[in-house]
């Protein structure tokens, strides 16, 4: 949304540092009447069935030769099933690499050949560290993913 809110209010870093810094220190936000309009008439949202993405992945695939994951093919089946105007460009993002959602794609009945990068995953060890749920667990958990970050970024420059 960080993104979305700087496009929809002309590059104003500064209103959107103060709008996620707000977000950031009370878990919500609301938009001012005049963001809300800008923002309705540039996004719009709807929900499919499985099937439904299903069938979008199927037909993308057969008209573009692109294979879409599951949440991509939400959008794209709102550009299919619901009607805009020929003069306004849609834009649809894919969200997602189709090959974290294998599963999806094997259903809609596709295949898609892994890259290399996702199949070397599987030679490597598993890591992970088990966080205690405390009083206070979303914030210990950001504490300490921000403190993993740091300490392979710091790696990364040595």
């Amino acid at each position: 949304m960080e993104r979305v809110f700087w496009l929809l209010l002309g590059g104003d870093g500064a209103s959107v540092k103060k709008m996620m810094e707000e977000f950031q220190q009370s878990h919500k936000h609301s938009l001012p009447e005049n963001h809300r309009k800008l923002l309705s008439q540039v996004l719009s949202t709807g929900s499919v069935s499985d099937e439904g993405i299903l069938e979008t992945m199927r037909r993308c695939w057969e008209e573009n030769q692109y294979v879409l994951c599951p949440h991509s093919a939400v959008a794209v089946w709102h550009h299919y099933h619901c009607p805009h105007t020929p003069t306004i460009n849609r834009c649809y993002i894919a969200t997602a690499s189709p090959a974290k959602f294998q599963a999806a794609v094997q259903k809609a009945g596709l295949t898609f050949d892994l890259p290399e990068a996702v199949l070397a995953l599987d030679e490597l060890p598993t890591r992970y560290q088990n966080l205690e749920r405390s009083a206070d667990w979303c914030k210990d958990w950001e504490e300490s993913l921000r403190r993993k970050i740091q300490s392979v970024s710091a790696s990364r420059k040595n």
